[in-house]
């Protein structure tokens, strides 16, 4: 969907004070505002709080779709751990993005009234990312293997998402390390003849 100008300008700020504040605690005419409107030149943009907040979540998916595909259409370089493009870029997104910022804290704890809306648009960020994900594993890994191999990336990528948010850079970088470690080895053990 292509937004107007004062559309986007306002989705930019959104994004800022959803991430920082959350659903609840967040304003509309603190948005408002910081686009250089009043609230209600807002709503002629967005029907409400929910569908901005909606709106954002889209925005956020999307960035977070191409940063996926292009950083797991990347596998195969100095590492052997796949999907290890994705994963080492986790921290500095999570630091520099308030899209990813406001991805992650917004589907780890949905608003109650959006939650099912929510769930819905991740699982589909979901399977792309799985999509991507298998489409980057060696064509010689049998299927069962890859199947096995894409959802425990999957599962690295949840438990180290949920880290980014809970803990420091450090036990980040700790865990991610320990899971990349495991990863790769399921591979190699997963790539060996006769597994």
């Amino acid at each position: 969907m292509s937004l107007s100008p004062s559309a986007q300008k306002i989705c930019d700020v959104a994004v800022k004070h959803f991430a920082r504040f959350g659903y609840d605690a967040s304003s509309l005419a603190a948005i408002a505002e910081g686009a250089g409107m009043r609230k209600p030149s807002l709503y002629a943009h967005f029907a409400g709080k929910d569908a901005l907040f909606l709106q954002v979540l889209e925005i956020a998916l999307d960035e977070e779709k191409v940063v996926a595909r292009t950083s797991l259409a990347a596998q195969g370089g100095p590492s052997d751990v796949p999907g290890d493009g994705y994963l080492s870029g986790l921290q500095e997104r999570y630091d520099g993005s308030p899209h990813f910022q406001f991805l992650l804290r917004t589907v780890y704890a949905p608003p109650v009234a959006l939650r099912e809306q929510i769930i819905e648009k991740y699982r589909g960020y979901e399977s792309e990312l799985r999509s991507a994900f298998m489409e980057g594993l060696e064509p010689s890994l049998a299927e069962d293997r890859a199947n096995l191999l894409t959802e425990a990336f999957l599962g690295v990528v949840d438990s180290l998402q949920v880290e980014l948010i809970y803990n420091s850079p450090q036990t980040f970088e700790v865990r991610r390390d320990a899971m990349c470690r495991m990863l790769g080895a399921f591979a190699a053990a997963s790539a060996q003849p006769g597994s």
